[in-house]
């Protein structure tokens, strides 16, 4: 125990007991303690939040989960073509398909 702590000593039939003041005036390293806990951590908290809604936004769209892509001239109309909710192997078909068809036509 530090020497400012207010310490009693009550004696009772079953021996002494100890008591210890709850609450000890705020010192420098109590306020660092606070601050890291109050703002620093939650701080790094949402950063790693952030990050992995990040990863996992990119891998959704990187394998095509759930029918979704990112929207391209494709799908806007602009160019016939695969359209946004198509897989990732749909798409991959398509495109060696289109590839081959090209080749056919310039010989």
């Amino acid at each position: 125990m530090a020497s400012n702590d207010k310490v009693s000593l009550t004696k009772q039939s079953d021996g002494i007991i100890i008591t210890q003041s709850w609450y000890r005036n705020p010192t420098f390293v109590w306020m660092l303690k606070s601050t890291a806990i109050n703002f620093i951590l939650p701080f790094f908290n949402g950063v790693m939040l952030g990050l992995g809604e990040i990863l996992a936004n990119e891998l959704v769209f990187k394998f095509g989960w759930f029918g979704a892509s990112r929207l391209s001239p494709v799908s806007l109309g602009i160019r016939t073509g695969v359209s946004p909710t198509a897989t990732a192997e749909y798409k991959k078909a398509l495109q060696t398909e289109v590839k081959r068809l090209d080749k056919q036509n310039e010989r």
